[in-house]
């Protein structure tokens, strides 16, 4: 997976500079929900890329940098759960489906088709948002579910019903043009 996100990041600094946008606000969350205890945590350092003039996009996301509420909770979440040292990123590498005019400002419902790589398991993904394009500056928003089963994340019988079965994860970044 590292090979592709390499490749991804090359091919999308090749196609010329002024359509690639990099993250300069970014914020990853997830939120689990379930009657006995509520579990939330953030990523404020990611950076994603975006290619505008093709709509390629790819996120690098460290599990290390999800902070939550309490440090015994983000000890198992790295250790027991996502094991960190194992699966130190979560990747989503894809590629917007709707055509967008960016130098016009606007707010834009899309589709990003691409795979979802956590916990070792690559999944293909479809996760709908919206794109505003204000002065130059591109956001993205998105909110979609993240089935923990399907990336074979075990959750301890002891544990079962204190972490939901699908955890929603919430992104939201304001990208520019990269300078070089």
């Amino acid at each position: 997976m590292k090979k592709s996100i390499i490749i991804c990041l090359i091919v999308l600094s090749v196609k010329g500079y002024s359509q690639i946008y990099v993250g300069d606000n970014c914020k990853i969350s997830f939120f689990s929900e379930t009657k006995l205890e509520n579990i939330d945590a953030v990523n404020t350092v990611t950076k994603p890329v975006f290619n505008a003039k093709n709509g390629d996009f790819a996120i690098k996301a460290s599990q290390n940098a999800f902070v939550f509420k309490s440090a015994f909770m983000q000890e198992h979440y790295n250790e027991n759960y996502i094991e960190s040292e194992k699966f130190p990123y979560a990747t989503f590498t894809g590629k917007i489906n709707e055509l967008i005019d960016y130098s016009k400002d606007g707010t834009y419902s899309i589709t990003m088709t691409g795979k979802l790589d956590m916990h070792g398991v690559t999944l293909p993904r479809t996760i709908s948002g919206t794109i505003t394009v204000k002065s130059g500056i591109i956001s993205m928003d998105s909110k979609f579910d993240v089935k923990v089963a399907d990336h074979k994340i075990k959750v301890p019988s002891l544990y079962v019903e204190k972490i939901a079965e699908n955890i929603q994860v919430t992104f939201h970044t304001e990208m520019s043009v990269f300078k070089k």
